[in-house]
């Protein structure tokens, strides 16, 4: 998906960071300037925090793009930007289709001149509580500001302005009232949605004001024939705040936004009823609810700490609340740069990709397996379309678009029609999605209510995508791109023709498991055609071709064929599995994306190099996280690309959980290989693993490994293997894992249904198993 290159950019929606030229109390650092000192240099600015949940600076970052973001998966801005995107909201035809811009009635700024007043504000992204904040010291008060979007009054961003009076050291000492110069910055009327002039009311007692408009084009006039409409109300904003002379006080201004008016207003009014501070700490609450459940903690390495912290917060800015005031509606799934991005063509326009479920997937699933629900039914909601994309292409079954949005059309870019027309690997990936689910939660409501289905639809598509060269007695698939985008319209992709498959053999396994109310005429023949599914392999190098016709030697753009090995686990020679991984790495050019580098760590882990291992994970993540707040670039530093790139993210995550932790998922059960602290690491925690209902916690230590159980289902009692006993797990136990051997943990079979081959490149004349 990384074809920034070949765009042509258009007029960024976000106005960055503003500086405002107002005589004013309070002092407040401004775009590429420090208060008191010299204008900033190119330099990252500092993080000043030894908190690993908190990033601090004086100085805000000079390019805003890598300005932190606040969200709470129905709606997300940048902090500071004149945009609030929200969740389903899109305007363009098509290829032109990209998040809808809202006037940012929550961007507020203190004012400031900064050439004589000597404070120096403080800039926090807040992790533990969600929100950012601005902390001024003066002479005669403490102000901090704190802006969120409320992860319970789900519609609701809002700021808050505290005034805390100091004490002075003289009891005669005169004191007058404090004033705090404020001003409100929406940026200009929205070129994608028509808002109607503001209409004013009261409401509890507060000036509001509201606006309701309709997206100005469809994404497609079939399957969107009306515009949507938005909603907007905001509190009033006066031109400074009054605040007393002793104690302190909290002023409170409200957006809410939503498709629904009366939703919006009764968001207002219930949030504007609540005191200022106990608003605030119900949002907290949420936000720790979310820590409760799972986490992961670095210890001894403060950059890697909070580089996963900030992780975990942008990915979960970007995802629903699991508790609402107002129920939530239809879920629009993860962009490559979130909800709080994606008006632009560099970050990606809020549209979906490969990248949700081969990227970010994996370790949503295994913390928050509620979220990674909700990202498959976004592609459950939009299956029908995918059915009419299989057929005018001439095959069955469904065929998912390479990007999608709103309604589920292909919403590529028209620069770059080559990606939408070959790179049908998405497909296979939400299949190899859905088989990563089934194997951790076993889901039967799931499979019922539309699971069934799309596994067998997307095996159809393969099916009819296959053709068998009686040359060879192979199947082949041609004439597609895979992850490699400098390589296109090829023809039997190592990486395609696994993860697809996959995706056949999954749909005889699942038709097994749905046969009581899910009938199938023949299943075995989606595994005889996988079973003969060409695979490309050179046997005098001991390694695999990115492709038929690949020629050795040739530069590649990104991580391909070395993700046979991780994550699609196909079974092969530990030689072959080495061979892959140093051979790719000698060709992949090094401007590509992190998640190239994330995979090569998690390679060289799987064959103990442990030193290359080191590299690629330093590799990984220190050229691409930017400073203050840890937004991620797509590309290396001083390139961005995409801003705020969860792709890499994802792949980063994933060589902690799944590379150093070695956690391994299989239909039938999760193996922990060989785990072991990430580099100059003292100990790592990975709290509340969920698998089959169960909740599991890892503690790795230089000396030891251990293994807690919180809780187990009643349903999928586990037993634990570590290569010489059986342990029933029970909860509030603890067990020793072995550090350089395989843990194997496993329930009961699920039904009576075998699980499938997962081989490919046998002769269709030789039977399976054979």
């Amino acid at each position: 998906m990384w074809r920034f290159l070949t765009r042509n950019k258009q007029v960024a929606a976000m106005m960055g960071l503003l500086t405002v030229a107002a005589l004013v109390v309070v002092v407040m650092t401004t775009k590429g300037s420090e208060g008191g000192h010299a204008a900033a240099n190119d330099e990252e600015p500092e993080d000043i925090n030894n908190d690993p949940k908190v990033f601090s600076t004086f100085r805000l970052p000079t390019n805003d793009r890598f300005m932190a973001s606040i969200g709470n998966g129905h709606v997300a801005a940048n902090v500071f930007s004149d945009t609030v995107y929200m969740n389903g909201l899109y305007n363009g035809n098509k290829g032109e289709s990209h998040r809808a811009r809202i006037p940012n009635w929550a961007n507020i700024r203190l004012n400031s001149t900064l050439s004589h007043i000597p404070y120096s504000p403080v800039y926090s992204l807040d992790t533990k509580e969600g929100a950012f904040k601005v902390r001024v010291d003066r002479e005669r008060s403490i102000v901090t500001q704190r802006i969120f979007a409320h992860r319970y009054y789900t519609r609701a961003i809002i700021n808050q302005i505290q005034v805390m009076a100091k004490a002075h050291a003289e009891p005669n000492f005169v004191r007058h009232e404090i004033w705090i110069a404020i001003q409100l910055i929406p940026g200009p009327d929205s070129e994608d949605i028509g808002f109607k002039d503001p209409v004013p009311e009261i409401i509890e007692g507060r000036t509001v004001r509201s606006t309701c408009g309709q997206t100005l084009k469809s994404e497609d006039i079939v399957y969107q024939p009306l515009p949507v409409e938005v909603c907007v109300f905001w509190t009033s904003v006066p031109d400074h705040l009054v605040a007393p002379q002793h104690g302190s006080r909290v002023f409170t201004f409200v957006m809410t936004a939503d498709t629904n008016r009366t939703v919006a207003r009764e968001e207002m009014i219930r949030v504007l009823q609540e005191d200022g501070e106990e608003l605030y700490d119900k949002h907290v609450a949420e936000w720790q609810k979310l820590h409760q459940q799972a986490h992961i903690e670095i210890e001894g390495n403060l950059k890697v700490a909070k580089v996963v912290n900030a992780i975990w917060y942008y990915f979960l800015s970007s995802l629903p609340s699991e508790d609402s005031h107002q129920p939530l509606g239809r879920f629009y799934g993860l962009s490559p740069t979130g909800l709080a991005r994606g008006g632009t063509l560099e970050d990606y326009e809020g549209h979906n990709f490969w990248d949700t479920e081969i990227w970010m997937f994996p370790s949503i699933l295994l913390l928050y397996p509620k979220y990674a629900e909700k990202l498959l039914q976004y592609r459950l909601d939009v299956a029908y379309v995918a059915a009419q994309l299989a057929k005018v292409t001439g095959h069955k079954g469904y065929r998912f678009p390479w990007e999608s949005a709103y309604t589920g059309v292909e919403v590529t870019q028209p620069c770059c029609p080559e990606v939408a027309k070959y790179e049908q690997h998405i497909t296979a990936c939400i299949s190899f999605a859905v088989r990563q689910y089934l194997a951790t939660t076993r889901n039967e409501e799931w499979l019922k209510h539309g699971g069934c289905d799309i596994v067998t639809n997307i095996a159809d598509f393969w099916a009819s995508r296959a053709v068998i060269n009686y040359n060879t007695g192979l199947y082949d698939i041609e004439n597609v791109m895979g992850p490699d985008e400098d390589h296109s319209n090829i023809n039997n992709s190592a990486f395609t023709n696994v993860v697809a498959g996959y995706s056949l053999y999954l749909a005889q396994y699942v038709s097994c498991l749905c046969k009581s109310y899910y009938s199938v005429e023949d299943p075995d023949h989606w595994a005889d055609i996988a079973w003969s599914l060409y695979l490309p392999y050179d046997e005098k190098n001991d390694y695999h071709p990115q492709y038929e016709g690949y020629v050795r030697g040739e530069s590649i753009k990104q991580a391909d064929a070395v993700l046979l090995g991780y994550p699609l686990l196909y079974k092969m020679n530990t030689t072959t599995r080495k061979n892959d991984i140093v051979y790719y790495e000698s060709v992949t050019r090094k401007s590509g994306p992190a998640m190239t580098w994330s995979m090569h760590t998690i390679g060289y882990l799987d064959v103990e190099d442990k030193a290359k291992a080191g590299a690629m994970f330093s590799e990984s993540y220190q050229k691409y996280v930017r400073e203050p707040f840890k937004v991620w670039s797509e590309l290396q530093s001083p390139q961005v690309g995409a801003a705020n790139f969860f792709t890499g993210m994802g792949g980063f995550l994933q060589t902690l959980i799944f590379g150093y932790a070695g956690i391994r998922i299989h239909l039938d059960r999760i193996e922990i290989t060989r785990p072991q602290l990430p580099p100059e690491t003292k100990e790592f925690k990975i709290k509340g693993i969920k698998y089959l209902g169960s909740s599991l916690s890892m503690h790795i230590q230089a000396t030891s490994v251990t293994l807690t159980v919180s809780s187990v289902h009643d349903q999928w009692p586990l037993v634990m293997n570590d290569g010489r006993y059986n342990v029933t797990l029970t909860p509030g136990m603890t067990v020793t894992l072995p550090k350089d051997g395989i843990s194997t943990i496993r329930a009961v079979p699920w039904k009576d249904c075998k699980l499938p081959a997962d081989i490919i490149g046998q002769n269709y004349l030789r039977p399976i198993g054979s």
